[in-house]
């Protein structure tokens, strides 16, 4: 959930629980003075009524609404009576009705009453659940221990509290839903310059570092993070422009070297191939410091070459054709199968068994590139591979993809250094051994110009044991 929807919500939320309070203290205090305002009348009526002055002067006994009582005083029809009146007399449980409450026509049903329920009302009005519901009182009457009961029906009371809630309830729901939507125009008002600030961030994430956030208001928050973002943005774009600066000078360095390198290199390699041609008078001394002169120019020359191409895809300079990748994979790999390679040691390894599960698969880059990449993946084979172990080279087409797989039966490379082993310079043999190892360019090599072809390449354990190269590059 986003903020500005978190203070909505808490807007409305803290709108509910308010106008809740409100309401409810609001309708409790408008019953209470209705109650308070009732049972003073009940008091008053209760002060002002002769129970003499009601009965009849005979015995007889007729029923009004069901319930048999003494006959009461007469009241006229059309004469409204708000407080129905009744008597318990001396040694007698049962209460008389002196005169009913409502219309003379249509008197409205006297409750039964206990008599612990009259005594109940000395102490205060009570409400008498029934049809209709009463609020009674109870006074002695005379000094002979009658009880007068006086109660009046407070359904149409009851009934409008009942709409008075009803209204506070509608009320509320309306106060707090136009607040949450005045509080969520205000906020999203407010954040304007945040999702200003978001969209140019967005920009500058992309590139566009001569870009600012816009200022906000001052002497606010955002004001001051504003102000704050865009001399952060200041620093990382001098630093940003320092490293590129700095890459840009080391990487022409770095070109212009070994292009000068390229060439004595050369020459050593032709003096020396001079020299190994012609008759062997010299001693053996001479001939082995000749062999180590021609395999350090060559591993020099693979070192040159490697940052010449490195270079290359760096600048993004290099031919670009579609090609078929199947011929490359099988010249190089071809190689393990039936070439012999002489070690650092001088010793000769064996051959390996290769399993082909490869078809024709077409691509647009440099095969220049590739070669490069496909002679890395067949000297670290072997070079770090057990000899005569089994490898496994598969190159098929899957969903619109060239997928190149290479899986060996070496020692593999821990988990936990899979990401660092395609870093330039990187190697895992802590010896630094010209024998047991190259520059540590070789996997940045493979990593470089599969992301220059917009592809993805993966180290994974492989199922002969060893580790498993996986390239995955578009199909032309």
């Amino acid at each position: 959930m986003t903020l500005r929807a978190r203070i909505t919500v808490l807007t409305g939320v803290l709108l509910l629980l308010s106008t809740i309070a409100l309401g409810a203290v609001a309708y409790s205090t408008a019953r209470r003075i209705q109650i308070d305002t009732l049972d003073r009348s009940l008091v008053g009526a209760a002060q002002e009524v002769r129970p003499r002055a009601l009965q009849r002067q005979d015995n007889d006994t007729v029923p009004i609404r069901g319930a048999a009582v003494r006959d009461p005083a007469p009241v006229p029809d059309d004469v409204y009576m708000p407080y129905a009146v009744g008597l318990i007399k001396p040694g007698d449980d049962r209460v008389d009705l002196l005169r009913p409450a409502g219309f003379g026509s249509q008197p409205l049903p006297f409750p039964d009453l206990t008599k612990a329920q009259v005594v109940q009302g000395l102490a205060g009005a009570f409400t008498l659940e029934s049809t209709p519901t009463y609020r009674v009182i109870t006074r002695e009457s005379g000094g002979n221990g009658g009880l007068l009961v006086i109660a009046t029906p407070i359904d149409d009371l009851q009934a409008g509290l009942n709409r008075l809630g009803l209204g506070l309830l509608l009320s509320v729901l309306s106060i707090s839903a136009l607040g949450a939507f005045a509080a969520w125009v205000i906020v999203r008002r407010f954040f304007r310059p945040v999702d200003e600030m978001v969209l140019v961030a967005g920009e500058i994430a992309a590139g566009r570092t001569d870009l600012r956030v816009p200022d906000a208001p001052a002497r606010t928050e955002l004001g001051v993070l504003s102000l704050a973002l865009n001399q952060m943005i200041g620093y990382l774009t001098e630093a940003i422009r320092g490293v590129e600066a700095s890459e840009g000078r080391l990487r022409a360095f770095v070109s212009d070297a070994s292009h000068e390198i390229r060439t004595p290199l050369t020459v050593i390699r032709g003096y020396v191939e001079l020299l190994q041609g012609q008759p062997r008078s010299s001693s053996d001394l001479e001939t082995r410091a000749l062999d180590r002169i021609s395999s350090e120019s060559r591993r020099l020359e693979g070192l040159v070459t490697q940052l010449l191409l490195l270079e290359r895809i760096d600048t993004g300079t290099g031919p670009t054709e579609t090609f078929d990748l199947l011929p490359l994979v099988r010249e190089h790999f071809g190689d393990l199968a039936y070439v012999t390679e002489t070690g650092g040691s001088g010793v000769a390894q064996d051959t390996r068994v290769i399993d082909w599960k490869v078809e024709s698969v077409e691509i647009s880059g440099s095969p220049d590139m590739w070669r490069q990449v496909l002679a890395n993946l067949t000297q670290n084979l072997n070079r770090h591979t057990p000899a005569g172990s089994p490898v496994s080279i598969t190159l098929t087409k899957l969903d619109g993809m060239a997928l190149l797989m290479v899986d060996d039966a070496g020692p593999g490379i821990p988990v936990d250094q899979r990401v660092s082993v395609t870093e330039r310079f990187t190697r895992l043999d802590a010896s630094r051994s010209s024998t047991t190892g190259g520059f540590g360019l070789g996997m940045s090599v493979v990593s470089a110009v599969v992301a220059r072809h917009n592809g993805t390449l993966e180290l994974l354990d492989s199922p002969l044991g060893g580790l498993r190269v996986r390239v995955t590059i578009p199909t032309s």
